[in-house]
């Protein structure tokens, strides 16, 4: 039986990992560091607006913010520390100010198998609200993802801790394809989100992998019918020396 279920066991092991993941480049955003980048005009630094050259293309209100930054993120009482490294993305918008334009982050990711589906997954919080009487200056900022210009999720965050999601899935017609977050603000005001831990995941195992579980576990009923129908035979076969164990 030990035998049986060792090799059961190792087989299952062996196919833990049969989704494969996708990282896009930068998947945590943590290049560049911003952590001492003055943001904008504001005088305050932990973030840079559109960065560019390491994977992301940033438009409009779009950028990288750090822990301990002007836009709230690791900041005392609100739990919300990058969940991945020390940066996230943001999205910002204010419909209202002439110079602002929604946020948008996207990038082509690669090594996609056609016909195979996938879902993006993600982690994202909410803004801290910075001046909390003020209903038109934080979080609470809603956006779309896209794949390939179509979107695939709309998301609304509005905890400051950062929380999973996935989008709805998708099927891969080409080997390549451009994932995007656009900022919507629905509410108006001056919103901001935050995105972090981006990954792009196959929906279902294929089917090799499946018939990798089916071995496993068989093997390992086979082991456990075996000892049973020893038990069966000699319900002393467990606590007997081995040497005087017999078959029935």
């Amino acid at each position: 039986m030990r035998f049986h279920k060792i090799a059961g066991i190792l087989l299952l092991l062996s196919c833990c990992g049969w989704a494969s993941i996708i990282l896009p480049t930068d998947s945590s955003f943590e290049t560049p560091d911003v952590s001492v980048v003055l943001c904008g005009p504001s005088g305050f630094d932990g973030c840079g607006y559109r960065p560019t050259g390491y994977g992301w293309f940033f438009t409009g209100s779009s950028g990288i913010a750090s822990n301990g930054g002007v836009f709230g993120l690791d900041s005392p009482g609100n739990d919300n520390p990058a969940p991945d490294g020390n940066q996230a993305a943001f999205l910002q918008f204010d419909p209202s100010n002439p110079a602002s334009f929604p946020g948008d982050i996207s990038q082509t990711v690669t090594g996609l198998s056609v016909g195979q589906s996938y879902v993006v997954s993600f982690e994202a919080a909410s803004r801290p609200d910075v001046i909390a009487s003020s209903p038109f200056f934080g979080g609470e900022q809603d956006f779309d993802v896209l794949w390939n210009g179509s979107s695939i999720g709309y998301f609304f965050p509005t905890l400051t801790n950062f929380s999973k999601y996935f989008t709805a899935s998708f099927t891969a017609t080409t080997t390549t394809g451009l994932l995007a977050f656009l900022a919507i603000d629905t509410l108006g005001g001056d919103r901001t989100a935050f995105i972090d831990s981006v990954q792009v995941d196959e929906l279902v195992p294929e089917p090799s992998n499946g018939l990798v579980v089916l071995s496993g576990i068989g093997l390992i009923g086979l082991g456990l019918r075996r000892g049973f129908v020893r038990l069966i035979c000699n319900p002393n076969w467990l606590s007997a020396p081995a040497s005087s164990r017999t078959a029935c």
